[in-house]
């Protein structure tokens, strides 16, 4: 697995002195290489219901969840890490990377979710 991320960066980075970072080409394989990734990773992620990482990410997508339904609007990340501070939540990067996600994707699977 580790020569195909290897491989697959190594594309990314061909791309980008190729194509320039904003190129559609560029963003497809990053996008891949982001996906894969996150996927590898999840594998790798398990948390026991007990433990209170996985506590707080229940806590924190049920909280995202109610701000959504209470204000019609998911949180900007910034809207969310100052929140998340007070409430001592996970930070959006916390949420994004249990969850495997980016934050885009969290809010549409929270809006459909709730």
């Amino acid at each position: 697995m580790l020569f195909y991320f290897q491989r697959l960066r190594d594309r990314l980075y061909k791309s980008i002195r190729k194509n320039g970072i904003n190129s559609e080409i560029t963003k497809k394989i990053s996008k891949r290489f982001d996906e894969t990734l996150n996927l590898y990773y999840k594998k790798e992620r398990q948390y026991n219901k007990d433990n209170i990482i996985y506590v707080k990410y229940i806590e924190s997508i049920n909280e995202l969840g109610k701000i959504n339904k209470l204000f019609s609007k998911f949180p900007s990340i910034e809207e969310w890490n100052k929140y998340a501070k007070e409430k001592e939540l996970l930070s959006s990067e916390s949420v994004k990377y249990i969850s495997g996600s980016n934050w885009h994707y969290l809010r549409n699977r929270i809006k459909i979710e709730k």
